[in-house]
């Protein structure tokens, strides 16, 4: 029997105190692809949740894809593992820190745990397990985000598209070396694997960027190698451009699928509007 075909969605609009700037709109969606048995990709979006000191605050919402990387279920488990882990960390890391160190914090807290209990006794015969994660923190003005690994994250504008991240992996270093081009590491046969992994070893390099400014016509895409393997950022950025931020995730993991599927696919496409003025009819 063939892969059965799974969806999970999760849709929202930013609640709380915005202070008059942008409203994000995002949609997230994780598929187990044509290919795969096992969907070993996790996705968040939602808002984070303000400590008592900092009520009335404008709201800052979370987006984070993580690719778990082991089989056997130990993907799954380390990519769940690291949604739960910095879910629960950034919003103590933000009450005394600014959102690229609260990232960092936590992405390293989530590694952590991933290396201890992948090494414990009771769950060693299991083997080796870590996941990529790529977060992002938006609010109603700016951006920050964080990754590990070969998933990615983009800012796609009117007339550019940009990638925040850089993949850590081996056709990626093969192309800043000059030893690869980017067509021939899209094919390669060591395009999936990665240098730089959560939970990997007991410590971690995290990348971080922002502050950026945010426009009204900025959308912020995130999205696991199961998709941007398949898509060009040229074939993201035209589908973000042109459909609302629920239809377009859904367009991206089906324009993945029909190009095969040939891993877990997830994505988050996060757009903005401008709140209406009071006035306004």
């Amino acid at each position: 029997m063939g892969a059965q075909l799974t969806m999970s969605a999760v849709e929202c609009s930013a609640g709380g105190h915005t202070g008059g700037g942008l409203q994000p709109l995002y949609s997230a969606r994780t598929d187990v692809g044509r290919v795969r048995e096992i969907n070993e990709d996790r996705v968040f979006a939602g808002e984070l949740p303000l400590l008592t000191d900092q009520l009335g605050a404008s709201a800052r919402h979370l987006l984070v894809v993580a690719d778990g990387v082991g089989g056997l279920e130990r993907g799954e488990w380390a990519s769940e593992k690291a949604l739960t882990v910095v879910t629960a960390e950034l919003p103590i890391h933000l009450a005394s820190h600014e959102p690229r160190e609260a990232l960092r914090l936590a992405l390293e807290a989530a590694n952590s745990l991933i290396w201890r209990r992948e090494r414990s006794d009771a769950e060693s015969w299991l083997g080796p397990a870590a996941t990529t994660v790529v977060a992002v923190i938006v609010d109603t003005v700016h951006l920050w985000w964080a990754n590990v690994g070969d998933s990615r994250a983009y800012l796609v504008g009117e007339d550019r598209v940009e990638r925040l991240t850089r993949d850590h992996s081996w056709v990626e270093d093969a192309v800043r070396g000059g030893a690869l081009t980017r067509e021939q590491a899209r094919l390669s046969e060591r395009r999936n694997v990665i240098t730089r992994g959560v939970g990997f070893r007991p410590e971690v390099d995290v990348d971080t960027g922002g502050p950026r400014d945010l426009r009204p016509t900025d959308v912020v895409v995130l999205c696991s190698d199961g998709l941007h393997g398949l898509l060009t950022d040229e074939d993201i950025a035209h589908v973000v451009r042109s459909y609302p931020s629920a239809e377009a995730a859904e367009r991206l993991v089906d324009l993945s699928n029909e190009r095969g599927g040939t891993d877990n696919i997830s994505v988050i496409v996060c757009g903005f509007v401008a709140p209406q003025s009071e006035n306004a009819s």
